[in-house]
């Protein structure tokens, strides 16, 4: 028997014990105590420690350790303490100073109703449980709402109870280990349903919920009850007892409705009742976001079509998501969806009034047959959120019930609220939601194969759409064959101008062959200080090109997706309608003023190349300032950590830099949204070359992922101070297109005044910008590129 102790009391370590207080796996703070029963009376003759057990070097070995794995789900609090046992082990491994350890874990963060969850053990030197002494779950006053007395008073209200509870385990260690929170889960659902005369039947009833179904794995429970409030001038009043199995042998099962182990109910807020259609002022307006969801027919069309009845019912679409494909929920057994979400603004609609016009839309005007619950649907309409209210009804409930722990509506949603916006009953940022949804790692693949999205760029008259990995960027890079048609382009020196069109798609289609998806076919030369044709000339360049490769007999050369590098919209227009799929618009909108009506009419990928001025006049205006606006306020925002200051790091200059780029890409896509671009429709480019100096080019490879998370909230103030109108743009979701091949800096950086030459220089731009997580890459030499991205992508994307 030790008479003598070695003890560390309440050691703060950080780690994931499966849950926390809501249910998600993040870390959390702990307390860890050791108290080590031995023996070193030769420490205390000797004054020497080496006879001893040394506690710095204990609590020290133990911290390490706890460090070293604050990211690791211990899924209890059980696996922990055996975990700091076989530390102490190994910590002691090189004396042979003999001892039994009791070792605490404590959460006080783990259940919302509990001061603490402890978890105790104890064991000898060598890690065996020490026979005699049972491991312990203490949960330490647990506060419920019951009611409960003999007096008439005490039957009006629920009053407050404080529950503390010992349970010796069974058996220590191992699989028979109860899952303390499901204990304590049944004791809350029971007792908060039930009422009670006596705080003597409440204490033995709490008993046996803990005891009924875990016999084999409990040996006895003590709970102590106490009434706080009962008699004035005490700090409370209770009872406490021991029980065992036997204790209920002859006594009738507790009969209750408890949740099943394991079921996943974190978004069933308690929500009172509310009535508040009455109270809506339906003469001002509103603001409601509204996910969409289809896996039936033409999806993007299905999508398409509500959006435009929502219009014809005077709804006003604000601003769209990005869309995603995702795998089904709940009935796995069915086509993946298309989802998003719309932000809209309304007047003379209230909360229900608007669900009528969704479910006329869904049943009425498009025919959705509603086979079974969570079945396939043509179109999928729901109310996430209608201004700030808090709603429940037999029909409908606001905020949407299940949206917390569906990626499909939170990632599509966080792109349209500012990162600051709160869920009106959790009273948490939204965006906050999402960052624990997706850092959970808590999928259920019995509910949904995989929660993870693909977000997609839809292609008119095509079955196939353009799919990235904006999370996780592990899709492959996608390759851009550039086809200019020009006498003056400064990387080929109009080799395909004037020549006749059998060769220009015999070139096409060597393109194709060695690895392009798409070809991006110019008639205008964009170099700096380039005269630029007329609107007819560079028709007559580019549109025999695009019918010659339509109706080509190879059907690898006519399925080629097509882009126009172009910034005329009457171009644009003639060669979408002779089979042209995307526009690569080097202005971003800004020379040609019906552009973005025509990307809005025929819903094709648009995309936005920053440049400042005309080719020009843009080699001047390189000056990149920071934002002086006030009513421009910018974001960096990941979707798995929230805001984030991205850029600390960088100096001035690259901050002005990428913001200046952004902000002004940002102010010209809401234009093009205010014309009805949706925002699935956008590809970004931050313009290699154009309006930048060679280290302002290197900076934009650089810090090219910077483009996928720059946010920004616009103010537009009206003619009184209360009128702003409030416009939150996220670059969050979107593809990037970067185009850096035989661009005069990479001839500078090498000495190769021939563009020609800048194969490898190319390369390994194209290389920096996979690192980088860009999608799309514009290249010449689309043999060699090829080879680059196969590289790079199963370098840094894992894709081999």
């Amino acid at each position: 028997m030790f008479k003598d102790s070695v003890f560390i009391n309440n050691l703060a370590a950080t780690a994931i014990t499966g849950k926390d207080a809501w249910n998600r796996p993040t870390p959390q703070p702990l307390t860890i105590s050791v108290d080590l029963k031995t023996d070193f009376h030769n420490a205390s003759l000797t004054d020497n420690l080496k006879y001893s057990l040394n506690y710095a070097v204990i609590s020290r070995s133990i911290s390490e350790y706890m460090k070293q794995n604050e990211h690791r789900n211990f899924k209890s609090l059980a696996n922990i303490g055996e975990s700091i046992s076989e530390v102490l082990g190994k910590t002691n491994s090189n004396n042979e100073i003999n001892y039994d350890a009791t070792i605490s874990v404590k959460s006080e963060k783990s259940e919302i109703r509990a001061d603490s969850v402890e978890f105790v053990l104890n064991r000898k030197r060598d890690g065996e449980p020490i026979v005699g002494i049972s491991d312990q779950y203490k949960v330490n006053k647990l506060r419920l709402l019951t009611i409960i007395g003999v007096f008439t008073f005490e039957r009006l209200q629920r009053q407050i109870v404080d529950v503390d509870l010992t349970i010796d385990l069974a058996k220590s260690g191992g699989s028979d280990i109860i899952y303390i929170h499901q204990v304590i889960d049944d004791i809350v659902q029971y007792v908060e349903s039930s009422n009670f005369k006596t705080v003597e039947t409440l204490v033995m009833k709490i008993g046996q919920l803990a005891l009924q179904g875990r016999s084999d794995q409990i040996r006895n429970v003590s709970v102590k009850v106490t009434k706080p409030n009962a008699i004035t001038y005490t700090d409370g009043v209770g009872v406490t007892s021991d029980m065992t199995p036997s204790s209920f042998q002859n006594v009738e099962p507790i009969s209750a409705t408890l949740k099943a182990p394991g079921q996943h109910n974190s978004s069933a807020f308690n929500l009172f009742t509310t009535e508040v259609d009455s109270h809506v002022d339906k003469s001002k307006e509103h603001i409601a976001y509204v996910a969409f969801g289809s896996n039936v027919g033409d999806q993007v069309g299905n999508i398409n079509k509500a959006i435009d009845l929502l219009k014809s019912n005077g709804v006003s679409v604000v601003s769209t998501s990005s869309m995603y494909i995702s795998k089904p929920m709940y009935v796995k057994n069915q086509a993946d969806f298309y989802n998003g979400v719309l932000k809209i603004s309304f007047r003379n609609l209230s909360p229900h009034e608007l669900l009528e016009l969704l479910k006329k839309i869904e049943y009425d005007e498009m025919a959705r047959t509603k086979e079974f619950d969570n079945g396939p649907r043509s179109i999928d309409l729901d109310i996430l959120l209608y201004d700030d209210i808090v709603l429940t009804s037999v029909d409908l409930n606001i905020p949407h019930i299940s949206m917390l722990e569906r990626t499909f509506v939170l990632q599509p949603l966080c792109e349209l609220i500012v990162p600051d916006f709160l869920h009106p009953v959790s009273a948490e940022p939204i965006h906050n939601h999402l960052a624990q949804l997706l850092n959970s790692g808590a999928n259920d693949e019995s509910v949904q194969e995989s929660d993870k999205l693909l977000q997609i760029i839809p292609i008119p008259n095509r079955n196939d759409v353009l799919k990235f990995d904006q999370l996780n960027f592990q899709s492959k890079t996608i390759i851009m064959g550039i086809l200019n048609i020009t006498p003056d382009s400064f990387s080929d020196a109009g080799q395909n101008y004037d020549i006749p069109e059998e060769e220009v798609c015999k070139r096409a289609l060597k393109m194709v062959e060695d690895g392009a998806t798409i070809l991006d076919i110019g008639g205008v030369s964009t170099r700096p200080g380039s005269m630029e044709p007329t609107e007819e000339e560079e028709i007559d360049r580019v549109l025999p090109v695009v019918k010659a490769i339509r109706s080509h007999v190879d059907p690898d050369l006519s399925g080629a997706i097509i882009s126009i590098d172009t910034y005329r919209s009457a171009v644009s227009e003639q060669c979408l309608l002779a089979g042209a799929d995307i526009i690569n618009d080097i202005s971003m909108g800004t020379l040609d003023s019906k552009m973005f009506q025509v990307v809005a009419k025929y819903g094709c990928p648009y995309i936005m190349n920053h440049t400042r001025g005309t080719p020009k006049t843009m080699s001047k205006l390189t000056a990149y300032h920071s934002n002086t606006n006030e009513d421009i306020i910018e974001y960096c925002i990941d979707p798995r950590r929230g805001q984030i200051e991205d850029e600390a790091h960088l100096n001035t200059e690259s901050k002005n830099l990428t913001n200046g780029v952004s902000r002004e890409l940002a102010l010209q896509m809401q234009k093009a949204f205010e014309t009805g671009v949706k925002k699935w429709q956008i590809i970004l480019d931050p313009g290699l070359g154009f309006a930048k100096t060679l280290p302002q080019n290197l900076m934009i490879i650089k810090h090219a992922s910077f483009f996928k998370r720059y946010s920004v909230l616009i103010n537009e103030r009206g003619e009184t101070p209360d009128l702003i109108k409030h416009s939150y743009l996220s670059f969050n979701g979107l593809s990037t297109l970067l185009g850096p091949s035989r661009k005069k800096f990479l001839g500078t950086i090498c000495n190769e005044e021939n563009a020609s030459d800048r194969v490898i220089s190319t390369g390994a731009s194209i290389m920096a910008c996979i690192e980088q997580n860009t999608d799309i890459v514009r290249v010449h030499d689309v043999k060699e590129m090829k080879k680059v991205c196969l590289t790079g992508d199963a370098i840094y994307r894992d894709i081999y």
